[in-house]
């Protein structure tokens, strides 16, 4: 997961995405997936927007 380019870092690009957050919805932590921080913060806005625009879940699916 370390080699990500910064161009691909997009809230459109939910398979990239989805490699960062946890089954339960949590933002993967920088020092567990192993990216820079520079790109841990590009990686956690496109999550955000990604949310809010309803492409990825908060949470998974309760029953």
């Amino acid at each position: 997961m370390s080699n990500l380019d910064s161009k691909f870092i997009n809230y459109k690009n939910v398979e990239m995405l989805g490699k960062y957050i946890t089954e339960t919805g949590k933002i993967v932590p920088g020092r567990v997936s192993g990216v820079t921080s520079s790109q841990q913060r590009k990686i956690t806005k496109a999550i955000k927007i990604a949310r809010y625009m309803a492409l990825i879940p908060y949470t998974d699916s309760h029953k």
